[in-house]
């Protein structure tokens, strides 16, 4: 074979190498799951409409990492892809549509979409849309992007569901599925496009589940919230020394909350993970983020709350640190009093601020207590502190910012207690 022909066969073969695809071998296989076949409405049936409402992240500090970045055709320059909550925001863009595109598939009812511009004001009707909420529990990501000639990889979720009933102000179905999409060669599709792939396999799994077929068939689900029972709590015993004694602790137990419209403040009152909050902090959200002074992040999911009184119960997992102590007689006018909480924001979490109790007062049928400790916007749902750290009310507003300095007001926990319907041992 003379050179010239030699050069060319090598040519030839290098040229072959670099076109052809890197084989997923090179990537770590994400886990495969069954797709099971989806239950379909019989058309006719009557049955209440659903939508995707709400969709949560389960977030880590530091960030968890999921998986890996790779580029090039050899696959080369790995990053490691973290679940964090930028993360999650770009990859949740697509699946409120995705999921009403898969109900409308299987001929479930929707909620009605309107084109009339103007319309009549109607009579309010009883709501019986069923919110569908969603928790991402598991994620595994691994790419290798070509540039404009595609992607390879895959996705895996693991994905806790739970359908809400307004009317009936309960959670009527909760399950857990699994999803993946996983491409063998280079795919035209982007990042987010496998990971809607997988979201959909999840999706088409839940609507295989008998138990949210049973809920939108359901109409007859009791159109007034049952009354709920007494929950009974393991406490901390109320302390003895001085507050400044045990400052350290008293601020361990104390979290900033995450709801829909902004942040608040909470505080555990049982090692298991229950936290009390205001109703306007959670707001409609049946789950929120709680982060503690650690920087540790929780999920936690709103068991109770009383619009009116303006409090909520949160659970999280166990916390394994002590929780605040509830002081059951009522404090006397004159005794000094301290808040404790995030003004503005997580950045000023956990600050303490001391007065005395003003008074009681009457607003709309609720009793408050009033004093002049300084709170700001972020203080709502902090613990208003006696003097030995136990909680005798709970912050709830604040009217300095109209010029009405001291005026401060705090539900008595006992008022909480009594709405939630809570005892502690």
């Amino acid at each position: 074979m003379s050179p010239r022909t030699v050069f060319a066969a090598l040519a030839a073969a290098a040229g072959a190498s670099l076109l052809a695809p890197v084989a997923l071998a090179d990537l770590a296989k994400v886990k495969e799951v069954e797709e099971k076949p989806v239950i379909v409405f019989p058309d006719g049936t009557p049955g209440r409409p659903a939508f995707l409402k709400t969709i949560k992240g389960r977030f880590e500090t530091p960030p968890a990492k999921v998986g890996e970045m790779q580029q090039g055709w050899m696959c080369a320059r790995s990053s490691d892809i973290l679940w964090n909550s930028p993360t999650h925001t770009r990859y949740s863009t697509n699946l409120f549509r995705i999921f009403r595109a898969e109900l409308e598939k299987a001929h479930y009812p929707l909620p009605k979409v309107s084109d009339a511009i103007f319309e009549e004001p109607k009579a309010k009707k009883p709501n019986d849309e069923l919110h569908v909420g969603l928790l991402f529990k598991e994620v595994a990501m691994n790419f290798c992007s070509k540039g404009s000639e595609g992607t390879q990889g895959g996705v895996y979720l693991k994905i806790f569901w739970q359908v809400y009933a307004p009317d009936a102000q309960k959670v009527v179905f909760e399950t857990t599925t699994e999803g993946s999409f996983q491409a063998e060669e280079v795919d035209k599709a982007s990042m987010t496009g496998f990971f809607d792939r997988a979201f959909t396999a999840a999706a088409r799994n839940f609507l295989a589940e008998k138990g949210f077929y049973d809920a939108v068939a359901n109409t007859q689900l009791a159109a007034a919230p049952t009354t709920p029972e007494i929950l009974r709590l393991k406490g901390a015993k109320a302390g003895t020394d001085p507050l400044a004694k045990n400052v350290t602790m008293l601020r361990a137990a104390v979290a900033t909350v995450f709801g829909d419209t902004g942040s608040g403040t909470g505080f555990f009152v049982s090692g298991d993970g229950h936290l009390l909050t205001n109703y306007h902090v959670v707001g409609a959200a049946r789950f929120v983020k709680v982060k503690l002074t650690t920087g540790r992040e929780l999920v936690g999911e709103v068991v109770r709350s009383d619009r009116k009184q303006d409090v909520a119960l949160v659970k999280t997992e166990p916390i394994n640190l002590p929780p605040i102590s509830l002081r059951i007689n009522e404090p006397n006018i004159g005794e000094d009093v301290f808040a404790l909480g995030s003004p503005l924001g997580e950045k000023f979490n956990t600050t303490l601020t001391k007065g005395i109790l003003s008074g009681y007062r009457t607003v709309d049928d609720n009793r408050y207590l009033q004093s002049d400790v300084a709170i700001l916007p972020g203080n709502s749902g902090g613990p208003l502190l006696d003097a030995k750290g136990s909680v005798v009310g709970i912050t709830v507003a604040g009217l300095g910012s109209k010029g009405l300095a001291g005026m401060n007001f705090f539900i008595p926990i006992n008022d909480a207690l009594a709405k939630l319907k809570l005892e502690f041992e």
